[in-house]
């Protein structure tokens, strides 16, 4: 059964590349051990218990003769072990965005779910994006409109520079029916935004930003 989430998969896969870029510019035994034992702690903090393909992984990984090509091999092998996200059904999306006339879906057919800490799509026609995840095993969602502009700029869901674009959402601010926007910049495009992701705080922290309130 799988047992690591996309983004601690991420995050792995950074350590790899940090231990890569280790064997190939340093020389000093110490400094490449101190790296490697650096890399297992921070791989292991993930976890509150370590997976044993994990655990197997790191030793694979942590062989100061281990080549570019292996390493991609030991990760895709890895993947097998990443839980999906899991695919809501029509019925509980069209519930969740239920004020949405002419809802479009996803094309869950095109998407490795493995790659997935949340699923977001453009409609390009309304200008709007749809943002769907879990939490504590709730699946809940928002959507509002998304800039066709995009420009180089951190973004407020994976923390990481890419292309973003402003995302606005439209909530009840009061009791008296008014109603104001809220939103910030996240990247335009939510696979690569996915492939970003190594914590799930700051996705969160913007979901309760642009969420309604009940």
């Amino acid at each position: 059964m799988p047992t690591i989430q996309p983004h601690q998969y991420n995050f792995i896969k950074q350590q790899v590349s940090v231990l890569l870029n280790t064997y190939s510019s340093v020389n000093d035994k110490q400094t490449i051990r101190t790296v490697q034992d650096s890399a297992i702690e921070q791989v292991n903090g993930l976890f509150e218990e370590v997976p044993e393909k994990v655990t197997h992984f790191m030793a694979l990984i942590t062989d100061n003769q281990v080549t570019k090509a292996k390493a991609e091999s030991y990760l895709e092998s890895l993947k097998n072990e990443v839980i999906p996200f899991r695919e809501p059904s029509t019925q509980q999306l069209t519930k969740l965005f239920r004020k949405v006339k002419k809802l479009h879906f996803p094309k869950w057919a095109e998407l490795d779910l493995r790659n997935h800490s949340y699923v977001g799509w453009n409609d390009a026609g309304t200008q709007r994006k749809y943002i769907i995840l879990y939490e504590e095993d709730k699946l809940t969602g928002v959507y509002g409109t998304l800039s066709s502009d995009s420009s180089k700029g951190i973004c407020s869901i994976c923390h990481k520079t890419s292309e973003v674009s402003m995302f606005l959402s439209l909530i009840k601010s009061s009791g008296d029916g008014t109603y104001t926007k809220r939103g910030n910049y996240i990247c335009h495009d939510s696979e690569s935004c996915n492939q970003n992701i190594q914590t799930l705080d700051p996705l969160f922290s913007f979901i309760q930003t642009v969420k309604a309130e009940k």
